[in-house]
């Protein structure tokens, strides 16, 4: 059966091909406007606008699930025997986010530091056993060196995952408008370099809460969805606005030439 995230697709596709519908209608009407003061159109603009609308109502849910998704999985973060769902909800929540602001390179910086982060640890487990096996058969040296090695290895893929957390959470704090994502990008950087004296873990536990505080200031429409006012004009002589669209139109037609809208007497 089809879930959620295909009933998202199919909406959007159904809207995309709406405003591709509606905008070729507005087309037509804008290169016949003779046409359009006898007879009325068929009023392409609330096509048109009912698609905008779907559109804003589904970029304010995916981005609702992200702040939900994102700020429960940071909380599980903290608690140890279920972080890894944490880390799942954060690269969902990141997916969210990538898609409705229509930059790939948040979600990709993200899964980035999740794997740099895997391999690291999985290449010091694997040097921690191969060097314990050497250190039982040989002498105890090799088991030290491993260890050392080992930890190495992992603090540079924490290093490494950081970098790249830090990338997506200073271009979601810059088309979020939520600056606190970007604090906890620098703070989980900090922390990873420091972990080498241990004050680092300290950092990145309050990298871990400043980052449930940016999710859950995500708000439902992101700074660049905002519709932006239109500054008030005067008509030419002789002409006037559209009260619907705000195309300037000879003062005699009965109908807009763009949006098809019948004017005021």
């Amino acid at each position: 059966m089809p879930g959620k995230e295909d009933d998202h697709v199919d909406l959007r596709r159904k809207d995309t091909a709406t405003l591709k519908a509606a905008a070729a209608a507005l087309d037509w009407a804008f290169k016949n406007p003779s046409e359009q003061t006898t007879n009325p159109p068929l009023q392409p603009r609330a096509r048109l606008n009912d698609a905008k609308a779907n559109l804003s109502r589904e970029d304010m849910t995916r981005l609702g699930d992200a702040r939900t998704l994102g700020g429960v999985g940071s909380i599980l973060l903290l608690i140890p025997a279920v972080n890894i769902v944490g880390y799942i909800l954060i690269l969902i929540a990141g997916k969210y986010v990538s898609d409705e602001l229509g930059d790939r390179s948040i979600f990709d910086n993200m899964l980035y530091a999740v794997i740099a982060g895997i391999v690291g640890v999985a290449a010091a487990a694997f040097i921690f056993f191969t060097g314990a096996m050497f250190g039982v058969f040989s002498f105890a040296a090799s088991a030290i060196a491993a260890v050392i090695v080992g930890l190495g290895i992992t603090w540079a893929g924490l290093i490494v995952s950081s970098i790249f957390l830090r990338r997506a959470y200073d271009t979601m704090a810059t088309k979020l408008n939520v600056g606190t994502f970007r604090t906890a990008g620098l703070l989980y950087f900090i922390g990873a370099i420091l972990t080498i004296v241990l004050v680092g873990f300290l950092i990145l536990f309050v990298a871990a809460i400043v980052q449930i505080v940016a999710f859950f200031a995500i708000q439902d429409v992101a700074q660049g969805m905002q519709p932006q006012p239109m500054t008030a004009q005067t008509p030419q002589p002789g002409m006037k606005f559209c009260p619907s669209c705000g195309t300037q139109l000879v003062a005699s037609v009965t109908f807009c030439s763009r949006c098809g809208a019948k004017q005021p007497p």
